[in-house]
């Protein structure tokens, strides 16, 4: 899946999720919260990952497995 289906699948979901997608989401939110690359976007002040630098409200979401740059999502 290219980066672009995936930025777009994952906002999608954001707006809908089913249970297990929100189940995953919450999971990864609170490893992306210990994260020290989590960052806020410096003039929407919105968290952002600080090393691909998408919003995490809608990262969480990816469908793609192994989304997180740094290979911290293990689930």
């Amino acid at each position: 899946m290219n980066k672009l289906t995936e930025i777009v699948k994952s906002w999608a979901i954001s707006f809908n999720p089913t249970p297990g997608q929100k189940s995953l989401a919450e999971y990864r939110a609170s490893v992306c919260d210990t994260c020290i690359f989590k960052k806020d976007h410096p003039i929407l002040k919105y968290p952002i990952c600080g090393d691909c630098k998408c919003p995490l409200s809608a990262k969480i979401f990816s469908p793609v497995p192994k989304s997180c740059p740094k290979n911290l999502w293990m689930a």
